[in-house]
């Protein structure tokens, strides 16, 4: 990856960044988004990456970050923030690492088990896919760096392909109704939808702590993300009726926990759309596993260090991957519901609020308000998706107003 003796190249490391930020969120985005309507969705989009941008600018100004043996994010945290500071750190990433290789295991699951005929019950999809993702994770980043232009280009490819046939069916009379109301309850999964922010410290290392080259890479690479995101989110919305008779419509994808490409392949009735669904599907997910599996094994050895135990590798690696693996087969449906606790509770405390009061310490002026209103944003999910898990609050899709729509 990186340049004997120099940095490594703005580009390499932007595409790195887009490689990161696509895995499952973007395939949960448009159902999750739904019930609000395209408008609201696509605002909101645009603000969750304008946050996330923020709190990945807030990595990248740290000096810590791009020296060797920094112990990891939790480590620093605790060395800037104080000892909770560092177990909060160490819990929330818990959350964000075992909940989204949860989220791949049973989003490919669905995707297989929804549009192919295959003679095996889910269960053996899910530990099959497990078996090959969670086995490659052995060879580290070794394999993704090998591969990464190779994953990207055939990413590429695939999602433009699925925007194309989309665009077929589309409807622009669709992007038109709207609840708004309903935004704050899909926020989180937008929050996972734009999750590179553990690889901020390779990027300070690989760029020799060049803090403008890093910050240019970590534009350029979620802009583009933001563009493939925004794409899909428009292209569904326009092509998926949100009620209607039948399994292809956005509120039951929403209802059943369905990524987008599944309820697309039955209204489009395309082998060719299913099978480049499938394809888009396994490769933004297995890299995606792959990179959190391979910092998951990094962190619970860190872990282990400051607890004076490191964990042998078979140890860690049944750490890492078994629960995950359990969790995914006895709660096969719970795609969208995994990801908002990432979002919403993972997400909006490592990479939002402790960023935020990290600047809020050192900041002044214009810069000091810039981070308390970014604060208050994460501090708003997060309160929210906590009302919602412990079932505080309740906002639930207006299925009377979409009924008018009714196709």
């Amino acid at each position: 990856m990186g340049v004997p003796g120099g940095k490594a190249p703005v580009l390499t490391m932007s595409l790195m960044v887009t490689g990161n930020l696509l895995g499952a969120g973007i395939l949960a985005l448009p159902v999750n988004l739904g019930p609000a309507g395209m408008i609201p969705s696509l605002a909101g989009i645009v603000l969750v990456w304008a946050l996330m941008l923020f709190s990945a600018y807030v990595l990248a100004d740290q000096p810590e970050l791009s020296q060797e043996g920094s112990g990891g994010l939790p480590a620093f945290f605790g060395s800037k923030l104080g000892p909770s500071a560092k177990w909060l750190a160490v819990a929330a990433d818990m959350v964000i690492f075992y909940g989204v290789l949860t989220a791949y295991l049973v989003g490919t699951s669905t995707v297989v088990n929804s549009l192919f005929a295959v003679p095996v019950p889910r269960w053996a999809v899910t530990t099959l896919y497990f078996c090959a993702v969670a086995g490659l994770t052995g060879f580290g980043m070794a394999i993704l760096r090998r591969c990464n232009a190779v994953i990207l280009l055939l990413m590429g490819v695939s999602f433009a392909a699925l925007i194309a046939m989309t665009l077929g069916h589309a409807d622009p009379e669709r992007a038109l109704p709207m609840r708004p109301e309903f935004l704050p309850a899909a926020m989180p999964v937008a929050l996972t939808a734009f999750l590179f922010h553990n690889l901020v410290p390779t990027l300070c290392r690989e760029m020799r702590g060049d803090v403008r080259a890093v910050r240019r890479s970590i534009l350029y690479g979620s802009l583009l993300g933001l563009a493939m995101n925004v794409a899909w989110t428009a292209a569904v919305f326009c092509a998926l009726p949100m009620e209607g008779q039948g399994p292809a419509t956005l509120m039951n994808a929403f209802e059943k926990n369905l990524p987008a490409t599944v309820p697309l392949s039955i209204l489009l009735d395309s082998r060719t759309f299913t099978d480049i669904g499938l394809v888009f599907a396994l490769l933004s997910m297995s890299a995606a596993f792959l990179a959190n599996g391979t910092a998951l094994l990094d962190f619970l050895k860190d872990l282990g260090d400051g607890l004076g135990r490191r964990p042998g590798h078979t140890t860690a690696w049944l750490l890492a991957f078994a629960p995950p693996l359990v969790v995914s087969l006895v709660y096969p449906d719970i795609f969208l519901a995994v990801m908002n606790l990432v979002g919403g509770v993972g997400i909006c405390l490592l990479f939002g609020v402790l960023p935020g009061l990290l600047t809020l310490r050192k900041a002044q002026g214009g810069a000091k308000l810039l981070a308390g209103a970014a604060l208050a944003c994460f501090a708003f999910i997060l309160v929210f998706e906590m009302g919602q898990e412990l079932g505080l609050t309740h906002i639930k899709p207006d299925w009377e107003y979409w009924a008018q729509f009714l196709e």
